[in-house]
Order: structure tokens, then sequence, then C-alpha cells
């Protein structure tokens, strides 16, 4: 386990020191892996958990009405049509990503906004916990509401893809998205079932929820088994 471990380690700082060079313009480096406990790591403010294959981040739920994206990067381009925002980076969120064993060979994103195809790659569960005395868990899918159909989107796995590369630009640094369900090539998750498609404008925050804008949460991402 500690040699699988230390690989991973090493998986996820060698893509992570590839991605920051691939940038047109200058970036900040990629945050360090850190060993907080037994199989638990942090990569700048993402835990990961290598026995539970999970990582965790916090953030805030945006000011959104009309949804494309569940969660964007702080400060990122897209937060105007995200459900939230992540307190990290996508180089580092996708580092901790690697970290729990999510395999970019098994990837293959959208190669455009709105593709019909779906994306492919290893599967994930993700969850959403709001943080404070009254905490709520839901699944991801719970944000995502169609307001014309009145239903949220149909539970299921996610995909990791890993995002993509536009001339020589990480696709999901640049846009600043790093969970998206219309299939587009930037996000670092996507969802296959194409709820957005052809859904322009009906997607939108889920007012069930009862979720401020502001309202801290933390959101998990979970591999699944023989995602592959």
């Amino acid at each position: 386990m500690r040699i699988r471990v230390a690989s991973l380690c090493l998986l996820a700082l060698l893509n992570s020191v590839h991605v920051a060079s691939s940038q047109t313009a200058a970036r900040k480096p990629p945050a360090a892996i850190t060993k907080i406990g037994e199989n638990v790591f942090l990569v700048g403010v993402n835990r990961v958990d290598t026995a539970r294959r999970e990582v965790s981040v916090e953030g805030t739920i945006n000011a959104v009405t009309v949804l494309e994206f569940v969660a964007n990067t702080y400060g990122g381009l897209k937060a105007y049509e995200s459900a939230m925002t992540l307190n990290t980076d996508a180089i580092s969120f996708n580092a901790a990503l690697l970290l729990i064993g999510l395999d970019p060979s098994h990837a293959r994103p959208s190669t455009k906004h709105f593709d019909p195809a779906a994306p492919q790659g290893d599967r994930v569960e993700i969850w959403v916990e709001t943080v404070g005395a009254e905490s709520r868990r839901f699944r991801a899918e719970q944000l995502v509401f169609d307001r014309v159909t009145n239903e949220t989107m149909p539970p299921g796995p996610w995909v990791y893809t890993g995002s993509s590369f536009y001339k020589d630009v990480y696709s999901a640094d640049a846009d600043g998205v790093l969970i998206g369900f219309v299939h587009s090539p930037a996000p670092v998750i996507e969802n296959p079932r194409g709820a957005g498609l052809g859904r322009y404008g009906s997607i939108i925050l889920n007012p069930n929820l009862g979720l401020p804008a502001g309202t801290i949460i933390k959101l998990t991402v979970k591999a699944l088994p023989n995602s592959n």
C-alpha cells in the first residue's frame, strides 16, 4: 500500500508539473502534497483519503440561476453559471483526484460544448454537505433542476475526464471549471447523461434546497469500484 501511495503521489506531482508548465501565461506553481495522517493527504486545500478513495474540498454556493456547471474554481470565470465555487484551483483538484486512483488513460473528454457524444472515464459519485449547525448531505445531482419538467438530474455516476488541452492550455484552469454536465471539454469531471443538452435556460440551481448564496458547503468526490 505504501508503494502504491508513493507511486500515486509521484504521478500526481508529475501531472501537475506538466499541466502547469503547459500554460501560455504564468501561473502559480502546483500545490504541495502533504501527508496529514494515515492514508490522508492535503493537496493545497483538497483533502485526500486514499483508503476511502475520496477527495473533499470546501466552497460556497454562488448567486446564480441558470446552470451549465456544478462547480468552478476559486476566482473562476464561470461562477455566473456554476452552482458553487470550490476553494481550489484546477491543477490541485486534478492532482488530488489522481491520488485516489482515477486514471486519465480511461478518459475521453467531450470534444466541444454540448457534445452529443457522452464523455467517458472512471466513475465517481459526488456528494455535497452544508457546513453548520444543521448540516445536510445530498447528491450533487440534486443541485441541478429543470424548471420545465420540475425534476432534478437523475442520480448516477459521473465520470473523470481530467479536462483537456487547447493550444497547450489546460482548459479547466483557463475556464475555471471543475465539474460540469453539458458535455464540455473543460471540466475535470462531467456527467455522461447529458441532462443539460439542448436545455440552456431551463436548468437552474434547485430552489427547493433553500441554499442562499454564500452558504458554506463541502464537496466530496468518491471513486467507485470497477470504474474502468
